[in-house]
């Protein structure tokens, strides 16, 4: 077999990667998310052999919260996917390598990967770490908290655009949380969507927001976010509605994902006191101009994942 040359992605590459990718995943990975980036082709590259694409990796800039309260300007590493007829050879160890390297060039903090897999990255010289990122088990309304004054919509292009200061707000202390750009908010958009948003308003401004939906007869919050400013029982009023929401579905699980601090833990036990949380070790880093500085409450949420 010639080995595969590895070169920057063009406009041509885009059909190829999405059947590589819905092949290589488990779901199929789509290409949506991936498509919203408008630098994309200079994030991504390629492997190619001579019967086309057999290989990618995505490398994205994000700026992470760590445990200092400073920004981290990290490299966000996804879609490394190789060809099953590829396979053998070290090919995703040689496109992880050049991500790396680009990121080296531009002066990225350090590296990060989400990973079922985790063996295949540790000889590039990632590290575990664990993180509780959310609560799951049986739920049935502990208490009818009302949902009055909150607006529900489907989360679609667009919808989250007065959102930003509550999530902000909500997330200051929390490490790995993202500082989000609006290409982030953009690709939040495509993971959530098909979610329902519910926003709750206080004095014309948004004072808190959950997207959550169903998963057959399991209730998922995807992510809750609270403004400094909003009252004592925000977080109650909008799992309240979502809580109407999951009862007239048939709710009796659920899966929450939540930052583990105080106000939070608090509304997550009323409103599911049957919840546990979950470890995560799904998540490596890998210094590169540093190491990071994880030491804190961590929390990486469903809409931030690359």
């Amino acid at each position: 077999m010639t080995e595969p040359m590895l070169r920057g992605a063009e406009d041509r590459d885009a059909q190829p990667l999405a059947g590589l990718w819905s092949q290589v995943f488990t779901p199929p990975l789509s290409p949506d998310q991936w498509l919203a980036d408008p630098e994309r082709l200079s994030h991504t590259i390629v492997a190619v052999d001579g019967s086309g694409v057999v290989g990618s990796v995505y490398g994205l800039p994000k700026r992470l919260r760590e445990s200092d309260g400073a920004l981290a300007d990290v490299h966000a590493i996804g879609s490394v996917a190789v060809a099953e007829r590829a396979r053998g050879h070290g090919l995703a160890r040689r496109l992880v390598a050049a991500t790396l390297g680009s990121a080296q060039r531009r002066g990225a903090d350090w590296a990060l990967l989400f990973t079922g897999t985790p063996e295949v990255y540790r000889s590039s010289g990632f590290e575990t770490f664990r993180m509780r990122r959310a609560a799951g088990g049986p739920w049935q309304r502990a208490r009818a908290s009302s949902g009055d004054g909150v607006t529900r919509t489907r989360m679609t292009a667009g919808a989250t655009a007065a959102l930003n200061a509550a999530y902000e707000q909500s997330r200051t202390g929390i490490v790995l949380a993202p500082e989000r750009s609006t290409l982030d908010w953009a690709m939040a958009e495509v993971r959530l969507s098909g979610l329902s948003l519910y926003v709750l308003h206080h004095d014309g401004a948004v004072s808190g927001y959950a997207v959550a939906g169903t998963r057959g007869a399991t209730g998922v919050v995807a992510e809750l976010a609270v403004a400094d400013a909003a009252g004592p029982d925000a977080r109650a009023i909008l799992l309240g509605a979502v809580g109407e929401d999951w009862c007239a579905a048939g709710v009796d699980r659920c899966d929450i994902a939540v930052p583990e601090r105080a106000a939070d833990v608090a509304a997550l036990r009323a409103f599911a006191p049957g919840a546990a949380w979950a470890p995560d070790a799904t998540g490596m880093t890998r210094p590169l101009a540093r190491r990071p500085r994880l030491d804190g409450i961590r929390h990486f949420g469903a809409a931030d994942y690359f």
